[in-house]
């Protein structure tokens, strides 16, 4: 889940890197359903990757919904609670990176980010398999070199384009239960052909009305939120099983081994025989090639 917090019966953390007062762990939560949510608090700015189970995460910008594959934010000093009355009773694993204020203002100044603080004025980002990529390969890379620092400026830059970009869901109180709706069929019939009157009719909207509700709540069109939930899909099968890449298209649920390649390469920037032998290239939006290490 969030920045490390002392361990509870409910929720283990393990350290897997740190550099320069960056931090990776993994958190485990196995909160149920009926588990009362404890406010919390943010030592440091936080950007984590839910990897399984589901939990809603409420702070200052409203409450949302975090699923696997999408990006949790923190804010240093700022109040949050996790509840899991939407889960399956088994908590969550998520994956966590801490970054102290001075790292994140020379991440910012490194990009060519106007000055001044960044400030999360959402829960969450919508699922990023580039992200989730990159976070992924330091998890099981050994701890050494500056891949922490190269990651870091990578999250940073993409929370940052995401946001000013308005591609994040809009701060509202309650997540629009009809656009979760339409989340879920997605991510259950995702290697499917699905359509999106499939879609529309398990929200209980017509498809041009969810196609405004789902871009407003999920900040991704249902078009985009599948592609990214097949892309996770194969994501995983390339790092856990030996199957053939054209199995792991069709079992995404590509038709065209093709077009699987090039939505791949399009989102992560290598092939997906180059992502599975762990050949994942640096690529940061940046009017700069500098790195998080000036104030190491």
């Amino acid at each position: 889940m969030p920045t490390p917090a002392p361990d509870t019966a409910e929720r283990t953390y393990r350290a897997v890197r740190h550099a320069g007062g960056l931090r990776l762990s993994r958190c485990r939560c196995r909160a149920g359903s009926h588990d009362r949510p404890v406010d919390e608090e943010h030592v440091l700015y936080s950007v984590t990757l839910v990897e399984r189970g589901s939990f809603t995460y409420r702070t200052h910008a409203g409450g949302l919904e975090l699923r696997p594959g999408w990006l949790m934010l923190g804010n240093a000093g700022e109040g949050y609670a996790c509840s899991h009355e939407s889960g399956d009773g088994t908590g969550d694993d998520c994956t966590s990176l801490s970054i102290p204020s001075l790292l994140l203002d020379d991440a910012m100044a490194a990009l060519g980010m106007a000055k001044g603080r960044l400030r999360f004025e959402r829960a969450g980002l919508p699922p990023s398999p580039r992200m989730a990529a990159v976070l992924h390969s330091l998890v099981e890379q050994g701890d050494e070199g500056f891949a922490l620092e190269e990651a870091a400026l990578q999250v940073v830059a993409h929370v940052h384009r995401t946001l000013h970009e308005g591609a994040a869901p809009a701060p509202v109180p309650r997540q629009d239960d009809r656009a979760r709706a339409a989340a879920d069929c997605i991510e259950a019939r995702a290697g499917d052909a699905l359509a999106l009157e499939d879609v529309a009719q398990a929200a209980g909207l017509s498809a041009f009305h969810l196609l405004r509700t789902f871009r407003r709540a999920m900040g991704v069109t249902p078009h985009q939120y599948l592609m990214r939930t097949r892309l996770m899909r194969a994501m995983a099968l390339l790092r856990d099983t030996r199957l053939p890449i054209t199995a792991v298209a069709y079992d995404a649920g590509w038709a065209d081994l093709a077009n699987f390649n090039r939505a791949f390469r399009r989102e992560l920037g290598c092939t997906p025989g180059q992502y599975r032998r762990g050949e994942l290239p640096l690529q940061v939006a940046s009017s700069s090639s500098a790195t998080l290490l000036a104030r190491r």
